[in-house]
């Protein structure tokens, strides 16, 4: 089914095509809607395909009652969207982070407001649209409202409605959520996680204020209704707080596995007490009350002079320096495998010559707030 017209007409398939005209006429033409044949229960409610870190794809299968489960908690007291309210469709139908919106919008009467790609691409027409949209509740990664945030118009003033943040997709830092705290400071900010494994997103908290000073890396939230959040070492599962291990989500949200693919689900989900759970790869640790910290991928984690080091603490360690906009470490390998030292990537606050004299400032900047084993040893400086 083609929803545009074909880039060529060479393209050959043994199934029947319905081209974009064809489908401009099923559209226009009113149809009788037969609710005897509704999905629901274990049934398949859609396929997603996820490249994993091994870059191979694995299409995850959702079923009716997972995502039934997912759009009944975002429409919980938890969140309190009102009903007929204005959501931004920025995330493409191929990214799961997109269910946060689509249908938590249209059950409770309210309207999206889709941003074409191209308008996405055009920072020009996109700061000039957005104020015009009339947004009550914003849907997407952290990186998209930093891009956002480049506009001074993005603020509570040109865009009083917009109230309620929901962030999934990637961390959020608190860089990011100090931003938004100042332009917008009657809106509530949510953070949540959760793998496409286990229905879009399993855990949330509202980031206010004091948990942004409180916190040098924000925590992803409580487990929501039917679902454990576990930390584990290999098969034993580790019961005291505070305690990294890897993240194991069970309950109802964890999807019945990869399509036509055995081995790799064997891999990843099992059952703990017969309920079905989901290994994520994650590394995280759990509070005594239940919060969930995430720290990473495990397989982030690299061994330097004896220390184990999560890539993703020294890029936000290193974002703690006003001198830093972002910043990515990434380790140097000698040809035996093992690294020699880190190498910070950095997109400095003000360009300089004078980078030898930028990175003596930083680190004197970050003195007494990263280990010194995780210093990196060489900086690199760039536009973007």
């Amino acid at each position: 089914i083609t929803v545009n017209d074909f880039p060529s007409n060479d393209l050959q398939f043994d199934a029947p095509i319905v081209d974009h005209q064809q489908l401009e006429k099923i559209l226009a033409t009113p149809q009788t809607f037969d609710t005897s044949a509704m999905i629901n229960g274990d049934e398949l409610a859609y396929v997603l395909f996820t490249s994993g870190t091994t870059g191979s794809p694995k299409g995850v299968e959702v079923s009716h009652d997972n995502f039934m489960t997912f759009v009944d908690w975002m429409l919980s007291d938890e969140f309190k969207i009102k009903e007929h309210a204005n959501f931004l469709g920025q995330p493409p139908y191929s990214f799961d982070l997109s269910n946060m919106y689509w249908l938590p919008a249209l059950l409770p009467g309210g309207t999206i407001k889709a941003l074409p790609h191209e308008v996405v691409e055009n920072f020009g027409q996109m700061f000039t649209a957005l104020p015009n949209l009339d947004l009550e509740v914003f849907v997407g990664t952290p990186s998209f409202a930093d891009m956002l945030m480049l506009s001074p118009a993005f603020n509570q003033q040109k865009m009083p409605s917009l109230k309620t943040f929901l962030f999934c997709g990637e961390e959020l830092t608190v860089k990011t959520a100090k931003g938004l705290h100042q332009r917008f400071p009657d809106a509530k900010i949510f953070n949540t996680y959760g793998p496409t494994e286990t229905t879009v997103a399993v855990s949330e908290i509202e980031i206010t204020p004091e948990i942004i000073e409180n916190n040098d890396r924000l925590p992803v939230g409580y487990a929501k209704p039917g679902v454990k959040l576990s930390i584990w070492n290999g098969d034993q599962e580790i019961t005291t707080p505070g305690e990294q291990g890897e993240i194991v989500i069970s309950g109802n949200s964890v999807a019945r596995g990869y399509m036509n693919n055995p081995e790799k689900t064997a891999k990843s989900f099992f059952k703990i007490d017969g309920v079905p759970a989901y290994r994520t790869g994650d590394a995280g640790t759990l509070d005594s009350d239940g919060l969930l910290h995430h720290k990473g991928r495990m397989d982030f984690q690299i061994k330097l002079h004896g220390y184990r080091i999560e890539l993703d603490e020294v890029r936000a360690s290193l974002e703690k320096s006003p001198l830093i906009k972002q910043a990515v470490a990434v380790p140097k390998y000698n040809k035996d495998g093992k690294v020699t030292h880190l190498i910070a990537y950095v997109i400095p606050n003000e360009s300089t010559e004078d980078t030898a004299g930028l990175t003596k400032q930083i680190r004197e900047s970050l003195d007494g707030l990263i280990m010194p084993y995780m210093m990196p040893t060489q900086f690199v400086y760039r536009e973007s």
